[in-house]
């Protein structure tokens, strides 16, 4: 490439990382407080501070195991930065931590804008611009401790981006192999950057397996020691959770892949481009080092993705902040390998085009809805209460001995659970000495304190320098000149490159998995509920009235007035929380028959409890009262089903009998219409319905994919066809 587009790809980078500086600084300046958080005050203070102030610190200490994790690089940032500025100040280590990140983005801008043509390449870096500044990732940019996501990134760009840009054995390639190494001390999954490189050597050139023994060898250590890890960790913890069943794991793992869309069948919308060049580039020994680096970025980030869904699956309950990092590789692998097929279409431009737009829609529409909504706005909106709270606790420890603060639940919740260990660390006046000026006024103020700060609060001026820089490299970058540089041979597109036994094997696998949920070619959300909560056979709309209250309420004031979520679930309950918990009422459903020996009744609330309750009341056809069959129990946060046993009652009338005579979080109860039935085994059945309807979303999943792959079925198999005839030989 000629000097200018050289220089305009220098300027394009330095511009991209200031923009995305200055956004990180801009989001610690507003929500990072000046007391560190959670963990910090085991793994930094009692693990490292404190033994260094005392002068018993080893070099072990850097090296011991949080959770399934080695984190020694952030270990070491922590310490450093304390023993260099001589004060714990989050504020600076969450700067610190921005520029480690800015330094993986430098690395990957400079590979992109080396490789691909000019237009490509700035779509690529304009999408890790917006994912880099767009506060989804809020976890790692204002806390302290998360320097160990920044790392493993640069370690992972170097180790993928070295081991096949070098020849085996040089001393690139090696300084790449310490990447990975490095790598290993990071995250507890980054075995998988290694493992990346072995699979993708294998996959373009088969047979090579001795040349990928060092890579090898890293693979072994890292899972050698994550076992020790787990051999020789207490059993409580991240390691005591409960392990979730294959369909769990499932749900999980694609819903990370289709990570930021979070919708069902985003897996395979987001993740065609990367698996269509993985194809294309079997058996090809002339693939270039760029896309070898594509194919081993989506596959680490893919097995990110399974080793979160696996060490989560029981519990998983969406996105968390932290891993959007990582996940992003995926979006960027995918974003590459898309730029890579484009230029080698050459027939279905419209439908090209039109995924193209799908896909990038997808990409930023979740990128945006995860940086406004959910866990990031509930942040943004207490941020600033949460770190005023850790810095009144602990000034009022300081200054009065008074730990009252510190015990509350709310600052143990923002603070640290085991406040003996906050204040064990407090007593000591060198460990005192540490704490930032804005907590202890005594403690004089640190020079790099002051720049940090002020560098934070001036973000919008380097904001502003570093978008007119990006303006103006792009400008040289996009030269006519410029757009005829192409360092990559263009991709040359097999259309046999896909058996369509392999798509089709696909389809067979998860049509057979639809299976594992009753009414399986039922994909509507709110149907799948409704057979599930209130089938046909139910006593129909229960009409509830209140009889007495302490307001009156129309019945279908009644209907869907529980506290409960998804909406379709709402609206088959009928509950005693029409306008929050203030109401107390007894309210009665109108009479049905008892013609069979049991009910089936799914409710939610707390009706075994003082005060509340749930019953369903016998009475003769004439409307008298003979008695109450009480429900017991469980009370639960979630829906469960009551099995009323009425068989010595055939013949009369019941009615549903809602009892609610409390007032706090717990005052409400809510049910859903019997369900007559002679199975007593009814309850647990659909119990267990209820909880595979609440992962539908691998099933909406599942027939997503078995359509898609069933049409590519077709259209590889037509392929294959028009090739056979056209060159019958």
């Amino acid at each position: 490439m000629t000097f200018r587009p050289q220089l305009s790809s220098w300027i394009w980078a330095f511009a991209a990382v200031g923009l995305i500086l200055a956004a990180r600084l801009q989001e610690i300046n507003l929500y990072t407080g000046d007391v560190a958080i959670n963990d910090q005050w085991k793994i930094e203070a009692a693990d490292l501070l404190l033994p260094w102030l005392n002068g018993t610190l080893t070099p072990a200490a850097f090296f011991s195991p949080h959770f399934e994790h080695v984190p020694a690089w952030t270990r070491l940032t922590a310490w450093l930065t304390v023993a260099l500025t001589g004060h714990w100040d989050p504020l600076i280590q969450a700067t610190v931590n921005a520029l480690l990140y800015c330094g993986f983005v430098f690395v990957f801008l400079r590979w992109v804008t080396s490789n691909l043509r000019p237009m490509a390449a700035i779509a690529i870096n304009l999408l890790l611009v917006i994912s880099s500044i767009l506060p989804h990732a809020w976890e790692n940019i204002t806390w302290g401790f998360q320097s160990q996501f920044p790392f493993a990134l640069l370690f992972l760009i170097l180790h993928l981006k070295g081991s096949f840009s070098y020849s085996n054995g040089s001393s690139g390639w090696w300084l790449a192999q310490f990447a990975g190494l490095a790598g290993l001390f990071t995250l507890a999954g980054m075995w998988i950057a290694p493992l990346a490189v072995v699979v993708t050597e294998l996959w373009v050139r088969p047979g090579k397996l001795r040349l990928n023994l060092v890579p090898i060898g890293l693979v072994v250590v890292g899972l050698g020691m994550i076992g020790y890890i787990r051999a020789t960790a207490p059993a409580y913890g991240a390691f005591a959770q409960t392990a979730g069943s294959q369909l769990l794991f499932l749900r999980a793992w694609f819903d990370l892949l289709g990570w930021p869309s979070g919708w069902p069948g985003a897996c395979v919308l987001l993740n065609l481009p990367c698996i269509y060049l993985i194809l294309q580039i079997r058996q090809n020994e002339r693939t270039t080092a760029f896309d070898r680096t594509i194919m081993a970025l989506g596959l680490w980030a893919a097995g990110q993705a399974a080793a979160l869904a696996y060490a989560r699956s029981a519990d998983y309950s969406g996105y968390v902040s932290r891993y959007g990092e990582l996940l992003v590789i995926l979006v960027l692998a995918n974003a590459l390998a898309l730029a890579r097929l484009l230029p080698s279409i050459k027939r279905r431009r419209l439908v090209t085009a039109a995924y193209t737009f799908a896909w990038t829609g997808a990409v930023l529409v979740g990128l945006w809805q995860l940086s406004t909504g959910g866990h990031t706005h509930y942040f943004h909106e207490h941020a600033i209460e949460n770190a005023s709270i850790r810095r009144s606790a602990v000034q009022a420890y300081i200054q009065q001995n008074d730990r009252s603060l510190l015990e509350l639940q709310t600052t143990r919740w923002v603070l640290y659970q085991d406040v003996n260990q906050i204040t064990t660390l407090l007593d000591d006046p060198a460990f005192r000495a540490l704490l930032p000026h804005s907590v202890i006024p005594s403690n004089s103020p640190d020079i790099a304190g002051g720049i940090v700060r002020y560098g934070q609060r001036h973000s919008l001026l380097l904001g502003g320098a570093s978008l007119l820089l990006l303006l103006l490299g792009s400008l040289g970058f996009i030269s006519p000149r410029n757009a005829k540089e192409n360092p990559l041979p263009t991709l040359s597109l097999s259309p046999r490159v896909v058996h369509p036994l392999l798509p089709a094997g696909i389809a067979v696998v998860a049509f057979a998995l639809l299976f594992c949920w009753p009414d399986p070619f039922t994909f509507s959300p709110a149907e799948r509920w409704r057979l599930t909560l209130s089938p046909a056979s139910n006593v129909g709309p229960l009409n509830v009235k209140i009889i007495t209250g302490s307001a009156d309420f129309p019945s279908d004031r009644l209907l869907g007035s529980a506290p409960l979520s998804p909406q379709a679930v709402r609206n088959i309950f009928t509950g005693t929380s029409p306008d929050g918990p203030g109401l107390t009422c007894t309210a009665w459903s109108k009479p049905f028959p008892i013609e069979s020996p049991c009910f089936v009744i799914p409710y939610a609330g707390w009706p075994v409890a003082h005060g509340n309750g749930l019953r369903l009341r016998i009475e003769g056809t004439d409307g008298k009262f003979i008695t109450e069959v009480e429900c017991f129990g469980p009370n639960s946060s979630e829906i469960e089903f009551w099995t009323a046993d009425v068989r010595s009652h055939i013949g009369k009338q019941a009615r549903l009998v809602l009892y609610d005579g409390r007032t706090e979080s717990e005052a409400w109860v809510a049910a859903a219409p019997p369900i007559p039935t002679q199975d007593t085994k009814l309850g647990p059945a659909l119990h267990l319905r209820l909880k595979m309807e609440a992962i539908a979303g691998l099933h909406t999943s599942l027939g997503i994919i078995v359509l898609v792959a069933v049409g590519f079925t077709g259209l590889f198999s037509l392929q294959r066809l028009r090739t056979k005839i056209a060159s019958p030989e």
